[in-house]
């Protein structure tokens, strides 16, 4: 088991959890979903002396990757997606940046296939394809931490919106229940937006998992 540490910036009009991700001993730094304020995250990354490796983004929403291509220019990383998301992310339509008055994209360069699994931090990471929300949205699982990232799919005592572009209600509910309830309970969820919770807090509470939503 890797040394990891994980910190949040809540960043940008929509207060979205940016994730840092860090291996204490080799300073090596993942920036999952960096929304906004490049500045800050820099400062952040600086002030930790953290060298960044990689960007995961979760999915393609605006609100998920304002920061993203300030950071590629000024550390010259890669960033990962799911394979499905690729096009979403490179439309204004699709990845609402035209609804938000900002028309943006950006361009990833590495892609993740369902249930894939990859050595990083010093430890491995499994990406769970989960859509729903959008067509390629994806959880990141660190196994041996008990870790998962889960984007806008799976929040505290809720799902993700579905009523996006490219976004269907029955599929993100299968996503939740098929993919992520099967996990152990004691696994830590850092949700794109809000307080963090648990699997099996959610498996107790939250009413699209338990039958009483849909």
């Amino acid at each position: 088991m890797a040394d990891l540490e994980l910190t949040v910036l809540v960043l940008g009009i929509i207060e979205t959890n940016t994730y840092i991700l860090a291996n204490k001993q080799t300073k090596e730094a993942l920036l999952i979903d960096p929304a906004d304020g490049a500045d800050r995250i820099m400062d952040f990354l600086a002030e930790k002396d953290y060298h960044p490796a990689a960007i995961y983004l979760t999915h393609g929403h605006d609100d998920h990757f304002g920061a993203v291509n300030e950071l590629k220019r000024e550390f010259g990383l890669l960033t990962y997606i799911m394979k499905e998301e690729e096009e979403f992310v490179q439309s204004v339509n699709f990845n609402l940046s035209g609804l938000f008055g900002h028309p943006r994209v950006t361009e990833p360069e590495m892609f993740f296939v369902d249930g894939q699994k990859v050595r990083v931090l010093g430890t491995e990471m499994t990406a769970i394809l989960t859509p729903g929300h959008t067509p390629g949205g994806a959880c990141y699982y660190f196994p041996e931490e008990k870790l998962l990232f889960s984007g806008d799919t799976l929040f505290c005592e809720s799902v993700g919106r579905s009523d996006f572009p490219g976004g269907n209600g029955e599929q993100l509910i299968r996503s939740v229940r098929e993919k992520l309830m099967p996990l152990p309970d004691d696994v830590k969820v850092y949700p794109g937006h809000g307080p963090d919770t648990t699997i099996g807090y959610e498996r107790r509470h939250n009413p699209y998992v338990r039958g009483s939503a849909i």
